[in-house]
């Protein structure tokens, strides 16, 4: 698959090549970024290399992830993109991280609104489906923001920094996104 290039106001997400291991590794190896959402942070470029790998190996299997860029600038900032997508049932599972210092920017609601449009419109997807960890509070309020609803809480699902955690199960149907849709213009009066 040939990842598109998508536009928004702000941002161009783009396909993730070798030469952004260097700002993978930075981004991964945040303690702060990883946490909540990938287990440990980066402590070596060959990690991210692999990560890469592994990105293109999926994206060559029709399951797209996108680099976040901010116009023009084409830096990675952050990535964005499916971890998992089910032809057959038209699912899939969204999954995104963004380096600290554009947090609270809006630029992953901005890029995940951009990504959830494709998956529901390029892709034909009915659902997809995200997961956070309990403690993970900012991603639970931007999936809440974008419509996902809060399904289920897998107890205790994972061990990190010495204890266990729950994780938090959410889903977006087609027919209920977009959660805020633009409104309609007024008829012209007859």
């Amino acid at each position: 698959m040939t990842i598109p290039i998508l536009h928004t106001h702000r941002l161009l997400l783009r396909e993730i090549v070798e030469a952004d291991a260097g700002a993978i590794m930075q981004i991964r190896g945040d303690y702060e970024v990883t946490r909540h959402n990938i287990g440990a942070a980066y402590t070596d470029i060959a990690q991210a290399q692999r990560l890469i790998a592994g990105i293109r190996e999926d994206c060559a299997a029709g399951v797209p992830r996108w680099g976040i860029t901010l116009k023009p600038d084409t830096l990675l900032i952050g990535m964005v993109g499916f971890n998992t997508l089910s032809e057959t049932d038209r699912r899939a599972s969204i999954g995104f991280d963004l380096a600290q210092a554009h947090w609270g920017s809006g630029i992953m609601s901005e890029a995940l609104r951009c990504v959830l449009t494709y998956g529901f419109e390029t892709l034909n997807l009915n659902r997809i489906e995200a997961d956070t960890s309990e403690h993970n509070t900012a991603s639970q309020a931007l999936l809440r923001k974008l419509g996902f609803r809060e399904e289920g809480r897998q107890r205790e699902q994972f061990y990190e920094d010495g204890a266990f955690h729950d994780l938090v199960l959410w889903g977006l149907l087609r027919r209920e996104y977009p959660p805020n849709p633009p409104p309609r213009p007024a008829p012209a009066p007859a």
